[in-house]
């Protein structure tokens, strides 16, 4: 997976990837501060881009048919978004992004069955 447009890593595609900022910073081993302060101008540092593509080109340790959870499933089961956003460690915000782009992101997904 190529993220990188001009030279820049887009900061959407890797939350995109990872699921959240704090999942973000913990796979680089950052506070989530210095991740959420990323987010303003929509890149990735120079620093870390390198670090970014390589944890996004590994493959899964866990290969996880995403398409199978369904995330009202989830909700149902949990009894609230605020529930399953405390389970994948999120705010409840996150969880009704997900639920408006129709998936919950792989690395979330891992997570929960990991």
């Amino acid at each position: 997976m190529r993220v990188a447009i001009g030279g820049f890593m887009r900061f959407s595609k890797a939350i995109d990837y990872f699921g959240s900022i704090k999942a973000l910073a913990e796979a680089l081993e950052l506070n989530p501060s210095s991740v959420q302060a990323w987010k303003k101008n929509g890149v990735i540092p120079i620093k870390w881009r390198s670090s970014v593509e390589i944890l996004m080109q590994q493959p899964s340790l866990k290969k996880v048919e995403v398409e199978d959870v369904s995330l009202d499933s989830i909700i149902a089961s949990y009894g609230s978004v605020k529930a399953v956003a405390q389970l994948f460690e999120v705010t409840p915000n996150t969880v009704y992004r997900w639920r408006e782009y129709g998936k919950i992101p792989e690395q979330a997904v891992r997570k929960l069955v990991g």
